[in-house]
């Protein structure tokens, strides 16, 4: 399916930490269930989103904008010098529409101007469109707990 309309957003966490805050919780609690147990692994209520958001340091924030607010996000944490995990979550309402892959290709181009060499993914063995998203950038994928781990080198 064709990617619809929709406006790249850019958040750096530096000097911008509450407008990080901002979008991800304000994405976070649009999200379905089911989408919340996908990007975090577990269910999880909204006092938890908000601390989280507050919390969380990414280095990077990429946001798709689409009917008024942000329907897709993707963050990057550097977790190393050369090496970084990122999350990737969209509204159910906006999936199939290319917003995933989208983000990801984006996000892989600004870790690699960051100096990243190597970034991972974890995600759910029933993510499908995950799983196509990380194949399609060339990662290699390990099954591990449940989960599948995409490791894409840069």
């Amino acid at each position: 399916m064709a990617t619809a309309e929709a406006v790249l957003t850019t958040v750096t966490t530096e000097g911008s930490v509450h407008r990080a805050a901002a979008l991800l919780y304000g994405h976070w609690k649009r999200l379905s269930a089911a989408a919340i147990r996908s990007r975090f692994h577990s269910r999880v209520g909204d006092d938890w989103l908000k601390r989280r958001a507050l919390s969380c340091r990414p280095d990077l924030v990429l946001g798709l904008e689409a009917d008024g607010d942000t329907r897709a996000v993707l963050e990057v944490y550097r977790v190393a010098r050369t090496h970084a995990e990122i999350a990737l979550s969209v509204e159910d309402a906006y999936q199939g529409r290319g917003y995933g892959r989208q983000l990801f290709a984006a996000a892989l181009g600004h870790a690699r101007d960051m100096g990243i060499e190597t970034v991972e993914a974890t995600f759910s063995h029933d993510n499908r469109a995950m799983l196509q998203i990380a194949l399609g950038a060339g990662a290699k994928i390990i099954a591990e707990s449940g989960n599948r781990c995409a490791t894409i080198w840069l």
